[in-house]
């Protein structure tokens, strides 16, 4: 093939295994059903924080797969093929194993050293192989797969766990034609100065990156309550099963695709204050959800709403992290902002959004929902002041 077709391959590829990319998020709308009807004995706090479980394994599992990388004793590539096939393994676990609450522990930890292993390592070889203009239109692309995944695995999630509980990692098995896609498509590494013998350090992540990744986890803890809760909320105000929680968490995936595919122009007119954007949008959805607990269509405009989110604030922190790395450094920065902070963020938002309300306005939903509004508020507020400063120092050192 040609070096366009090559390209083009490989575009495909990422965006392909980006499609696998939510699996934590497709198997939370059996929360509810696992707390009260599979596991009763266990609280609802207990549960979410197994469900949440991918979140914090993706951290270690992400930060220890970077430094082999790092240091060249482990591929990109063939760190992507082995986290993609961690999800194969899970679909077999769960076939084989779903009596026992550890069992779904073990299920939720494969999930998230899968994600750790092959989430950044994939977003790290689209940084080395293609340049700023088409970083930016993949960033959108992939994001738009990424919750079109989600979407498909909600959906079927909740149909399946109707029939049975554990159905929504029974799905993980649709990667295997990705592990073969992957291996087939993705190159070998880039090498960088130090791989050749040129005698280069390699560079040092600049400063910044960590503000976005800081951004990005708490961005995540935010919009994670509604993923956490939407099951529990639909239960409470009107009664409805998994099935419709499935339905909710998919209008939540259809909102990241249709800001997906506008990201790219969005980003360009608004820049950074993307942010301060995104987070007036969740206040919104979530005082929809409050206002309006019995209203199905309400609910599932404000997931939507919700879900725009997700691929505005994360694709174009990403983004910017992208122009600041090197083939040298570019597997640390994926792990810091594709790894780290959504997984960290997923992990503690039901530690500490759910427990702070709870103390704060006990078991209402409505109360958590209209908090972490009015959270989305003041840091949209501190967002867009910080721009402003930022804009302007910018300004005064140009």
């Amino acid at each position: 093939m040609t070096k366009q077709q090559n390209n083009k391959a490989l575009m495909f590829t990422i965006v392909l295994i980006t499609f696998m990319q939510m699996p934590q998020f497709a198997i939370m709308p059996a929360t509810n059903l696992i707390a009260t009807e599979v596991f009763p004995n266990l609280s609802l706090p207990v549960v979410q924080a197994a469900m949440a479980l991918p979140g914090l394994v993706a951290v270690p599992a992400g930060v220890a797969v970077a430094m082999l990388v790092r240091y060249g004793l482990a591929s990109k590539k063939g760190m992507t093929v082995f986290g993609l096939s961690l999800l194969v393994l899970t679909g077999l676990v769960a076939l084989a194993l779903h009596t026992q609450f550890w069992q779904l522990c073990l299920m939720n930890i494969l999930v998230g050293i899968a994600i750790g292993i092959f989430v950044p390592n994939a977003q790290s070889i689209m940084f080395d192989n293609f340049d700023e203009k088409t970083r930016q239109l993949m960033s959108g692309a992939t994001f738009s797969s990424m919750n079109g995944g989600g979407l498909i695995m909600s959906l079927i999630t909740g149909w399946l766990t109707t029939i049975v509980w554990y159905g929504g990692h029974l799905q993980m098995l649709i990667a295997i034609p990705i592990v073969i896609v992957a291996i087939v498509v993705i190159p070998k590494d880039r090498k960088t100065r130090s791989d050749d013998g040129g005698g280069g350090e390699r560079t040092r992540l600049p400063v910044t990156v960590y503000y976005f990744t800081l951004l990005i986890v708490v961005f995540m803890i935010i919009y994670n309550v509604a993923t956490v809760n939407i099951s529990t909320h639909l239960e409470n105000e009107g009664g409805y099963g998994s099935s419709v929680a499935g339905f909710a968490t998919a209008f939540l995936m259809v909102g990241g695709v249709a800001a997906g595919f506008v990201f790219p122009k969005l980003s360009q007119v608004l820049r950074d204050h993307l942010f301060t954007v995104s987070f007036v949008i969740l206040a919104i959805g979530f005082s929809l959800m409050n206002l309006f607990p019995a209203s199905l269509p309400v609910t599932f405009a404000a997931t939507f709403i919700c879900g725009t989110t997700m691929s505005l604030l994360v694709p174009r922190c990403i983004f910017n992290v992208s122009n600041l790395t090197d083939p040298s450094n570019s597997a640390t920065a994926t792990m810091l902002v594709c790894c780290i902070a959504p997984g960290a963020g997923h992990f503690l938002s039901p530690v500490i959004i759910t427990n702070l309300t709870l103390a704060l306005g006990g078991e209402s939903t409505r109360y958590r929902f209209q908090f972490t509004a009015f959270v989305c508020l003041a840091l949209a507020v501190v967002l867009f002041v910080y721009d402003l400063l930022r804009g302007k120092a910018l300004n005064n050192k140009g």
